[in-house]
């Protein structure tokens, strides 16, 4: 067969291409848009004389098709692979493409981000991305009504790059008017409208424009009446504006100056921490709203700064919600004139080399297919010396705690490799213990204190050996096995030096010591080779009596001194959004907060550690450690419900995304109360839930009634519908179909599992739910499928009915003292499992066979159960079994996880409750449900929990 990848198959593949990007079936494509072969070899000569195609017989168009259909459905798996997805309301898709042009303001800033170092691949995502979410914006939005998304990404990610691919691509087609709409801190707002000039304005067929503070009274030049918003002109305008109501109105009213221009305005405005300021806070279910988001509201929906009706459109508005923290977004209202984005939520794909909540925290996976270890890089701050801090705080104390003296001399050490390394930016250390501006001089005192008096041997001495067991505990091995998926090369990770290569540039740093950043002559700041200690606070502008600069200043770019200059940085509210730190490695935070959506914001250590990936470390309270845990979950359980919701067509107008939620508001809550006013209790809404045991009491008694209650309940349940060996992915599975739902619910009642698993600890109101939902004929009968691995290494298990099946093989995670009685073993399932009840043959169309066909033979597993349901599943449950051998043992050496060691085989369960037919919900209403989950958190000292 000829390879239809070489270039001269281009322009078939471009015509395919464009047939798809304008909507296009397959089928029709298959026959060139004609009703039969003959008119089909007429289509292809026409095309081989007049466009000049290569010759092609009707067989090898149709094998071309074939290979381009193929080609769009890899992508469609390898965006689930990157974690990317998309919901959005089907009926509204564009015909944009990727501007090819060398000089589109796209390809230029393609070439740009290239140039700066970032990686081809995160290019290519970022391009995707934007093109996907462009698809569903709209240009002419004047019988439509605006078009309102939300756009989830992560935090300190480096959304900025993402924003200004949207703008470039959004702008080569014809959007002319670019609002971004930035926090409440006027020197962010300007970084940010200069870094998208910078990014931007490059020599191209689009002109940029940056426009500042908007206004009807604004220099001439900056009018909208002395602007080119025409079809023919090539300039493109932006501005920046402060959510703030003075700046808002201002703006409002120079859009809507001159009707004129007005009309001509296609606009794309973006909201830059959409969960900040914009929210409606006041009561909405009255006519109320907070002065921002009623301004912001009347931008979008076309109305004046009075939020009232006028005559004149724009001709195109489209307004997308950036953020970390959608909680709030999709939690907060639902009406037709709010923010909520009822044309589509979509969430950015995770970089391999980001630092996220479940790469450092670990999520265990209990109800999804993904598992993260956690990295060993966290450390407890103990509850004595919490009350040594508040007596710090209180003046009565001037000794630091053990731990933060840890944390500095962990510090001391990172900023030695770094400069060994010859790192050329800031490195940092970052410490959080109260919101109070006096706590934060205190806690600076004592920090200088100890390094300022102590004996220079005494923590020379405490230096190595905290750079010892540091060093033992978290090992180059130890990272790759906490974080495999890791896109950097070993060759590339700085592994650590010896400790007597750090030594020297120690004693450097010791030698120059510690203090605030001092004024030159010149009246410019300078640094030293010691430690700049920084009160970053509002107390803190300007200059201090002795001359210094207290607050956080690091050197300009250009201006950057050698070797890298280190900062200890103390501090409270700025730590909640726009701070960045640069080069954090070492981190203390004590200060317990109580909406999760604050608590993710101040997590500065989340992000990329490009060059020195195992140097950062975290000291938390238990309590905060376990609200980051519970946040990872939150997190991830979101986007895989975003995920889930993309596969089976659901819209965000159609159905509101599930927040996981912890009933126990003194632990967690997850946004500030008046920002979650729609939310509504789903404690009895399991769909879409898929459950799994990981925990195992190990004890024999107990895992052998398991043993026996499974087999009693596998020899009633009749005969088999697939054996070992039918074809299917699994060759190694046996399935029975069609089992009421009265079975399942005895054996799982007389099961006995352990009780710190949240969902199982109480089956009653899950099974409560689904004999509802059975009853209602929501949900069918049951499929149980027992599952095992390919091979026998693991040994065999012969069924009641005579069939064997393979045990599989999982180790534990090295327990904590308190955790010696409980087996974890991570994660349960293959997710690839819960495709073994799938009938091909029973798929309702050749297009969709094709489809979830070539999905099971991609190997992928992300995303199995949306496959399954749209292979006409979707109301049927499914029991998966495993038996897991008691003997399993780690593969690798320097592992850190433990064999098994079990005292009798382990039976593992995972119930997978479908989410519906395709397109509708359970859920009778658009606003958010919550899950209720058990989580018990100890807590902080008194007084640091924020209502």
């Amino acid at each position: 067969m000829p390879d239809y990848t070489l270039p001269r198959y281009d322009k078939p593949r471009d015509w395919i291409k464009e047939s798809r990007n304008h909507g296009v079936e397959w089928d029709k494509i298959m026959m060139g848009r004609k009703k039969d072969d003959a008119e089909l070899e007429q289509f292809l000569l026409y095309q081989e004389d007049t466009n000049f195609w290569p010759s092609l017989s009707t067989k090898e168009w149709k094998t071309i098709v074939l290979l381009q259909k193929a080609a769009e459905e890899n992508s469609k798996n390898i965006s689930f692979k990157k974690g990317f997805a998309l919901i959005h309301n089907s009926f509204e898709v564009n015909e944009v493409t990727v501007p090819e042009d060398q000089f589109s303001s796209w390809q230029l800033y393609k070439k740009k981000l290239l140039l700066d170092g970032f990686k081809e691949e995160t290019v290519d995502e970022i391009e995707s991305t934007s093109l996907k979410i462009l698809k569903r914006l709209n240009n002419d939005t004047t019988v439509s009504g605006p078009v309102k998304g939300l756009v989830i990404g992560n935090v300190q990610s480096g959304k900025t790059a993402n924003m200004a691919a949207l703008m470039a691509m959004a702008a080569d087609w014809g959007w002319n008017m670019f609002i971004v709409l930035s926090g409440t801190i006027e020197n962010l707002r300007i970084q940010t409208q200069n870094r998208l000039f910078s990014d931007l304005n490059q020599q191209g067929t689009i002109f940029w424009r940056s426009l500042e503070h908007l206004s009807k009274s604004v220099d001439i030049s900056q009018r909208a009446q002395s602007l080119h918003f025409d079809l023919a002109s090539k300039e493109r305008y932006f501005t920046v504006c402060l959510k703030n109501s003075s700046r808002l109105s201002k703006l409002i009213q120079w859009a809507q100056a001159d009707p004129h221009k007005q009309k001509q305005m296609k606009i794309l405005v973006i909201d830059d921490e959409a969960d900040q300021a914009s929210i409606n806070t006041a009561n909405v279910d009255t006519e109320e709203q907070k002065k921002i988001n009623k301004l912001i509201c009347a931008l979008v929906n076309g109305k004046n700064e009075k939020n009232e009706e006028i005559d004149t459109m724009y001709q195109a508005m489209n307004y997308i919600g950036y953020t970390a923290t959608p909680y709030a977004n999709v939690l907060n209202e639902s009406k037709e004139e709010s923010l909520y984005p009822r044309n589509f939520i979509t969430t950015l794909s995770v970089s391999k080399e980001y630092f996220g909540p479940q790469q450092i925290f670990g999520y265990d996976g209990e109800s999804n297919d993904t598992y993260f270890e956690g990295m060993n890089i966290v450390r407890t701050i103990e509850s004595d010396e919490l009350y040594e801090i508040k007596e710090i705080h209180d003046g009565n104390l001037y000794t630091a705690p053990e731990s933060l003296i840890d944390a500095v001399c962990w510090f001391l050490c990172g900023v030695a490799c770094m400069r060994i390394w010859k790192y050329k930016k800031p490195v940092s250390m970052l410490v959080h213990t109260s919101q109070k501006t006096d706590h934060h001089s205190m806690i600076a005192e004592v920090i200088s204190d100890w390094l300022e008096k102590t004996d220079r041997n005494l923590i020379i001495s405490r230096i190595r050996k905290v750079w010892e067991r540091e060093t033992s505990e978290f090992t180059l091995a130890t990272f790759r096995e906490q974080y495999p998926s890791y896109d950097r090369p070993d060759s590339l990770i700085n592994d650590y030096p010896k400790f007597d290569k750090i030594l020297e540039q120690i004693e450097i740093i010791l030698k120059d010591g510690i203090s605030h950043i001092k004024l030159g002559d010149d009246g410019e700041l300078t640094y030293h080779k010691g430690i700049h200690l920084c009160i970053d606070n509002c107390t803190n502008n300007g200059i201090n009596n002795e001359g210094m600069h207290v607050r956080l200043a690091y050197p300009e770019t250009g201006k950057m001194p050698s070797p890298a200059p280190a900062f200890i940085v103390v501090g409270g509210a700025t730590l909640s959004r726009g701070l960045t730190i640069e080069g954090l490695m070492s981190t203390f935070f004590l200060r317990s907060v109580g909406q999760a959506d604050t608590l993710m914001q101040m997590g500065r250590w989340f992000g990329y550690r490009k060059n020195y990936e195992l140097l950062p470390r975290i000291w938390v309270t238990r309590k905060t450690q376990l609200q980051f845990e519970f946040l990872a979950a939150l997190d991830q359980e979101l986007r895989d419900e975003i995920q889930y919701m993309d596969v089976n067509g659901r819209s965000p107008a159609e159905y509101g995304p599930k927040v996981k939620n912890s009933p126990k508001l003194s632990f967690i809550r997850i946004t500030a109360k008046n920002k979650m006013q729609s939310a509504t209790d789903s404690t009895m809404d399991y769909s879409g839930a898929s459950n799994q045991t990981y925990l195992f009491d190990c004890d024999s008694d107990i895992l052998n009634a398991n043993i026996e209650l499974t087999e009693e309940f596998l020899s009633n349940l009749g005969p088999i519908w697939k054996k070992s060996g039918k074809e299917s992915y699994n060759t190694n599975a046996v399935v029975w179909k069609n089992i009421p739902f009265d079975s399942i619910r005895t054996f799982i009642e007389q099961f006995r599992f352990q009780q710190r698993l949240r969902v199982f600890n109480d089956t009653k109101p899950l099974l409560d739910w689904i004999q509802k939902m059975t009853t209602a004929q929501k949900l069918g009968n049951w499929n149980v499928v027992v599952a095992g691995k390919s091979d026998s290494n693991n040994g065999t298990w012969t069924l009641p009915n005579g069939e064997k099946i393979n045990k599989i093989k999982r180790t534990r995670k090295i327990p904590k003292e308190e955790e010696q009685s409980i087996l974890n073993i991570g994660v349960l399932r293959d997710p690839r499992d819960v495709l073994a009840d799938i009938d091909l043959d029973e798929i309702s169309t050749p297009e969709l066979k094709t489809e979830i066909t070539e999905y099971i033979s991609s190997g992928e597993s992300k995303g199995a159960m949306a496959y399954r349901d749209k292979a006409g599943m979707e109301t049927i449950p499914q029991l998966l079994i495993y038996r897991v051998d008691k003997n399993s043992v780690v593969s690798r050496e320097g592992s850190t996880r433990q064999n098994l060691d079990a005292p009798v085989d382990l039976i593992g369960l995972c119930l997978y409750i479908p989410g519906g037919r395709i397109g509708t919900s359970y859920a009778s209403t658009i606003s958010i449900k919550l899950k209720n989950d058990v989580f018990d958190g100890d807590a902080d000292m008194e007084g640091t929990d924020e209502n």
